[in-house]
């Protein structure tokens, strides 16, 4: 077989021992992506030959292998057909970072010098980048292996063997590249690849375990939106304005003309603004008040509309820019918290949701972050002695005792608290307070940021000068960062990488992992185990968590529920 220019013999196994680095691809039956398919050809490749071992000497293959690093193109899928066909346990293999996926090894390379996790890669892609070679993936041949699933590999076309010999020779080659290139970054954790390794196994699990949906439910619950949504378009119909329609734009601006609420900013293009955010507040407008109503519903509608079936199967992705990721089909990390969509979400019969979140993990990270670059944080310190950071705040602000702080004044603080460790300018932090119902004008906005500062004087050192990248403590490097990005990457980055810990570690323990949530993991549990199970969960997460934030205090917070309501 000839590859990049070189002549390969492709040979079977004959139980000899490789050399220490081996690429491993499997290819297999064809079928739901929500279920693991069955083992049809194993092919590994050492830098020498690509070698085919046949299926039922695979398990004594890994066994004399065990220790050695073993390389993948999307290791998530591999792992699982590997553990299907022969029960292998690979669990100790991930924990003593024997296992790389240059998949994710390339995403990771590419936040390290680009700034930004490519939207689109695959082994293919790599390759052509890389070597200059296009990588066949041939649907008449990737998607047909499964007729070969009893056949010996004497018998397997040439065709077919030269496919998966490229694909492994093609993997060991990309890890080869990518771990010399990162090496020269400087990063000691190959740029944090074992969490995002776990992280990716783990979320795999979690879109195959999928989450109840209560289907019968929803179309009563999609009826009685449209319902609602007729009844808005009616209202809004009466002050000449309708959705899809020609000149619907032109329209908004002259109601809002009419209105007399020519105070909404304006767009780029001169219209009148129709975000949510400008809009919301005038909703003491009949017509805002409508607009905003029909805009809501409509958007409620696009979690759900198009799903089927009783259990639903969110994708995950395991790594964005800041290090979170993210999720689609449905976004089941963006439902709405109002409207009653989250209900939908159910347990199958005879168990429950155990829903624990972290508490204000974002600011244990942050703190963990300063008292990692200067050696104290106060915002550190009220943490581990139990303080409410928010009232803490509130009271420095405002001049009062905790005891004494009323809700306004600790909303107040919370948006503080959430918004100024990003690097929030004044006029940005003015919007951004407006989520939190706290109206400022820029005066008292200067004021709160001079006072957060007072209160936590390590982020005035934290959030001054600029380099344009950023490492996090994970050994995760960002480039080409704004300011914003280049203050908000390390503790956002260091609180996923903390959930994706304690999700690897949920999964080696056996939990039923259904969704997650950035902050929040949501577990399927048997009704008589809830207790034990929660205590269970609840120190995982924790002790994942403080794996990467050793030294400030975490906390969790659980709901038990037959239905999603956090």
């Amino acid at each position: 077989m000839e590859y990049n220019g070189k002549h390969y013999e492709i040979k079977i196994w004959q139980g000899e021992l490789l050399n220490s680095v081996i690429a491993i691809d499997t290819e297999t039956t064809y079928g739901s992506f929500t279920e693991t398919p069955d083992l049809v050809t194993f092919q590994a490749f050492d830098g020498v030959s690509p070698i085919y071992v046949r299926n039922t000497d695979v398990l004594d293959f890994l066994k004399l292998h065990k220790k050695h690093t073993w390389l993948f193109a999307n290791a998530s899928f591999d792992l699982d057909v590997l553990e299907k066909a022969v029960g292998w346990n690979f669990y100790e293999q991930i924990d003593n970072n024997g296992v790389y996926d240059v998949l994710i090894m390339y995403c990771l390379y590419h936040l390290a010098t680009m700034g930004s996790v490519p939207f689109q890669y695959s082994l293919a892609k790599i390759t052509h980048q890389f070597f200059g070679i296009e990588l066949s993936k041939d649907n008449e041949i990737r998607t047909r292996f499964d007729q070969f699933q009893n056949q010996k590999i004497e018998e397997i076309p040439k065709e077919f063997l030269e496919y998966g010999a490229k694909d492994v020779i093609a993997t060991y080659e990309a890890f080869i590249k990518l771990n010399k290139l990162i090496n020269e970054l400087g990063s000691a954790s190959c740029l944090s690849h074992q969490i995002q390794l776990a992280g990716s196994i783990a979320l795999n699990r979690v879109y195959k375990n999928g989450i109840g949906f209560d289907h019968e439910s929803s179309k009563e619950y999609l009826n009685n939106i449209y319902k609602e949504m007729e009844i808005c378009q009616d209202i809004l119909a009466t002050y000449g304005w309708a959705r899809g329609v020609k000149g619907a734009k032109d329209l908004f601006n002259q109601v809002i003309v009419n209105e007399e609420l020519t105070n909404l900013p304006l767009t780029s293009e001169g219209d009148f603004s129709s975000k949510e955010e400008d809009l919301k507040h005038y909703k003491n407008n009949r017509f805002i008040k409508t607009y905003l109503k029909y805009i809501g519903l409509e958007k409620s509608t696009t979690f759900i509309r198009e799903l089927t079936g009783n259990r639903v199967h969110p994708r995950y992705n395991v790594i964005r820019n800041t290090g979170r990721t993210s999720c689609s089909k449905p976004n089941f990390q963006q439902l709405p918290r109002e409207g009653g969509i989250r209900n939908l979400f159910k347990a199958k019969k005879g168990h429950t949701f155990i829903i624990t979140d972290y508490s204000s993990i974002e600011l244990s990270t942050l703190a963990q972050t300063v008292y990692d670059r200067y050696g104290s944080s106060i915002m550190r310190e009220k943490i581990n002695s139990g303080a409410d950071l928010h009232k803490y705040y509130a009271s420095v602000l405002f001049n009062v005792s905790e005891e004494s702080v009323v809700k306004w004044q600790r909303q107040a603080a919370k948006a503080a608290n959430f918004g100024f460790p990003g690097g929030l300018g004044i006029e940005t932090f003015i919007k951004f307070a407006k989520g939190y119902d706290i109206e400022l004008t820029y005066d008292e906005a200067s004021n709160m940021k001079k006072t957060w500062f007072n209160a936590f004087p390590e982020m005035k050192e934290y959030l001054q000068g600029e380099v344009g990248h950023v490492w996090t403590r994970s050994g995760r490097l960002r480039a080409n960062t704004t300011f914003c990005a280049e203050k908000n990457t390390p503790f956002q980055g260091m609180a996923a990488d903390g959930a994706k810990v304690a999700l690897w570690n949920l999964t080696k323990a056996g939990f039923t992992i259904v969704g997650f949530v950035h902050d929040e993991i949501i577990c399927e549990v048997p009704l008589n185990e809830v207790e034990f199970k929660k205590k269970q969960m609840e120190k995982i997460m924790i002790d994942s968590m403080q794996i990467v934030v050793p030294d400030v205090k975490i906390a969790v917070e659980s709901t038990i529920s037959e239905r999603y309501c956090k």
